[in-house]
């Protein structure tokens, strides 16, 4: 964590429940990982990115960052014959490969053959600094683009969720991809047009004001709202799973227009009732801290998703009153601290926070169904 102020989530925050370590709830005969070896040569390589059968410009994908001494000493060692990681690559609905890991070395072997950089800092074949692909000996030119990468493609007949566990364990670089960004990776489409476009919204980026977009942490709030307002009754954990689950299912079509008009209406009713801080826990001089907590996010927006929303704007005291004294109440503290992901936790918060709307005289129907879904 830097100084400046960014989402308390679940990795890390030590009040925040750490749900995206979760593992996943899957049957046996629903572990299903299909991968295919290919040894796949150089040539091979530059001609399936020219064709598009090879994807490296994935709008989740982290950019090319190797200098230009590192990308040569890779060239240097295949010219060795050295051997290098291997690559995983997805299999995406259209039939072409993803990229998930050796990005920076399969970029760095395209640009070299197509001519986009010279060899420089090798310290072994000395000889070829300064070169070129086209000013390399015919016989390395030969030798370069017949050498083999083994490379490991995840098909598309794969579970999706496990899918989604491999690329986890795969990213492991020194810039790791966060677990929206992941999704990207698999379940690009529409609806992750839509979470971008929504998550610049002033009406939404007003009421997480002081909290950094960093790991596309917006997205991922507003993926978390739409999955849960559809789903709180029925909702089981992991919530990983159920976010993926979303995604999956709806990544090609965007929330339906009054979808959106209801997220828009709820935004908009936190603005006017809590401002910037709705979502900030208060620190020890009274005032909201730093960062927010996602837990106390659910049980305030989905809350307010399932009441009169008017009756909220026209009482925001009497709101205010009631966030504040649920923070001073021990078991909801517990259900926005621990383990947040859990089903009676999850239901808890936001069925006492719904409760409190009812006591106070605003409709909402969500307290009563979440009793009745014990």
């Amino acid at each position: 964590m830097t100084e400046e102020q960014t989402l308390f989530d679940d990795e890390s925050s030590e009040d925040v429940t750490k749900d995206q370590e979760e593992p996943l709830y899957l049957a046996n005969r629903e572990r299903r990982l299909v991968t295919q070896p290919y040894d796949l040569s150089l040539s091979t390589l530059v001609d399936d990115i020219k064709k598009d059968r090879l994807l490296l410009n994935i709008e989740y994908q982290r950019q090319y960052v190797w200098d230009r001494a590192k990308a040569s000493r890779l060239i240097e060692s295949l010219l060795l014959n050295i051997p290098v990681p291997v690559c995983y690559f997805a299999e995406n609905e259209d039939g072409a490969y993803e990229v998930i890991d050796g990005l920076q070395r399969i970029t760095t072997i395209s640009n070299y053959l197509e001519g986009k950089f010279e060899l420089k800092g090798i310290p072994v074949l000395s000889e070829l600094e300064g070169k070129f692909f086209s000013e390399l000996s015919q016989r390395d030119q030969r030798r370069l683009s017949g050498r083999t990468i083994r490379c490991i493609v995840i098909t598309e007949d794969s579970d999706p969720d496990i899918k989604f566990d491999v690329f986890e364990r795969l990213n492991t670089g020194s810039a790791r991809l966060g677990s929206q960004e992941l999704r990207n990776c698999i379940y690009r489409g529409e609806l992750n047009d839509f979470l971008r476009n929504v998550s610049e919204l002033p009406y939404f980026t007003g009421i997480l004001s002081g909290v950094r977009n960093r790991r596309m942490d917006f997205e991922e709030l507003a993926l978390r709202f739409f999955a849960l307002h559809a789903t709180i009754i029925d909702y089981r954990p992991p919530l990983r799973q159920l976010l993926n689950g979303y995604m999956r299912k709806n990544r090609a079509v965007i929330p339906r227009p009054e979808e959106m008009d209801l997220f828009a209406d709820v935004c908009r009713t936190v603005a006017e009732v809590f401002g910037d801080s709705g979502f900030r826990l208060p620190a020890p001089n009274g005032r909201p801290a730093p960062g927010m907590n996602k837990a106390l996010f659910d049980a305030i927006m989905i809350s307010f998703s399932h009441a009169d929303r008017e009756q909220i704007r026209a009482r925001p005291e009497a709101v205010r009153e009631l966030r504040d004294v649920l923070l001073q109440d021990e078991d909801f503290l517990f259900a926005i601290g621990r383990a947040t992901a859990d089903r009676s936790r999850m239901h808890y918060r936001v069925s006492r926070f719904s409760e409190g709307l009812a006591e106070r005289g605003i409709a909402t129907t969500l307290h009563e169904a979440l009793e009745n879904a014990k």
